[in-house]
């Protein structure tokens, strides 16, 4: 098949990841697939050099299809596959006047949309062959709240892949090195939605609990400077550790002793797949799709949301019970392979592919 994948930018994000790995993942198959984006970034690197891009050059909507629907009079596609509302809205109606079958990949809960995104995700969803959601949490938001056809939708889970690692140039601190001390790991963005800043009070906690740990923060964003300056401010510059984005966090999650994702929301956390594949267990609020990776007790804990007693409670557990935290680690790692492989995604990826063309 030939197969176009359409998302806003090649920068590192969880949609914009999973894009990647299956354009590389359909190329692999036999498929011809090329990659249209607005924007360049650091994900491109890691994209098969059998791929082909096509640069959308305008971020525009109107002009973007405009452009869009030029390079599609010229080129025939058996799929447009597109992640995330940008490119949804971009691809429908040029899509439809060439004559395209359309795929929409639906990755966050998209609590953020306001009325007026609802009405037009509403109405282009009308013009798509099939609307794909991360998890059951995205596909009960796309029924409840947006009122889209259920028949449209289908859950096809979002897949864990090293894609990185032979990109990797990761040199680890002496203190990651030489590991001493009982490591607390976040990966991923720097926003608000992450709530980044409850690590502040874990370590405030923390002191009193645990003799050596430290947290280690990976990623970028506009939070970052914020914590920061908090974590300077109640002198605790010595249990943190942020170096910035990672392309390849692998080295990170497998040197941690304990993964923890405090978002206000989630739909199907990417982040939350490498750590359980790296064999960490993790601890989230339980919110979104975070109960659709995590198996409470078995390959980490789930707690109520904003229960931050309780979260520092069970990594004070991890710590204090090392086999049973390796235990759950191994399971972790087991469950995620088997159950969120690339295999898995890519065959129902062309199953569905099959059905609509």
């Amino acid at each position: 098949m030939k197969i176009l994948i359409v998302v806003n930018a090649l920068k590192f994000g969880g949609a914009e990841k999973q894009a990647i790995i299956d354009a590389n993942s359909l190329v692999n198959q036999g498929h011809q697939v090329t990659i249209a984006f607005n924007k360049k970034g650091e994900l491109e690197k890691l994209l098969s050099r059998d791929i082909k891009r096509y640069q959308i050059k305008n971020k525009n909507v109107i002009f973007a299809s405009v452009q869009l629907l030029y390079h599609l009079w010229f080129n025939k596609y058996n799929i447009i596959h597109c992640h995330m509302f940008w490119a949804e809205k971009v691809s429908v109606l040029p899509g439809k006047l060439t004559n395209h079958k359309l795929v929409f990949n639906e990755h966050g809960l998209g609590l953020w949309r306001k009325w007026y995104h609802i009405l037009i995700i509403r109405f282009i969803s009308i013009f798509v062959d099939k609307i794909i959601t991360s998890c059951e949490a995205t596909k009960k938001v796309r029924i409840e709240r947006e009122k889209i056809n259920r028949n449209k939708l289908i859950t096809i889970y979002n897949s864990f892949d090293n894609i990185g690692e032979k990109h990797s140039n990761v040199t680890l601190p002496d203190f990651l090195k030489n590991k001493k001390e009982f490591i607390i790991s976040f990966i991923g963005r720097f926003n608000p939605v992450k709530r980044l800043r409850i690590f502040i009070e874990i370590a405030e906690q923390l002191k009193k609990k645990i003799p050596r740990f430290r947290i280690v923060l990976v990623g970028d964003g506009e939070e970052k400077k914020k914590v920061k300056e908090e974590v300077k401010k109640r002198g605790l510059s010595r249990y943190f550790y942020m170096p910035g984005f990672i392309l390849n966090p692998a080295p990170y999650y497998k040197v941690s002793d304990v993964f923890v994702l405090p978002s206000i929301r989630e739909a199907f956390s990417i982040a939350l797949l490498e750590a359980g594949a790296s064999g960490i267990p993790a601890i989230a609020f339980n919110v979104g799709g975070n109960s659709e990776i995590i198996k409470d007790n078995i390959t980490g804990f789930l707690i109520s949301d904003r229960d931050i007693s309780l979260l520092i409670e069970k990594i004070v557990f991890l710590y204090q019970n090392s086999e049973k935290k390796e235990n759950m680690g191994k399971a972790a790692r087991e469950y995620i392979k088997n159950t969120f492989s690339v295999k898995n995604r890519i065959n129902n990826l062309e199953k569905l592919y099959r059905d609509i063309v």
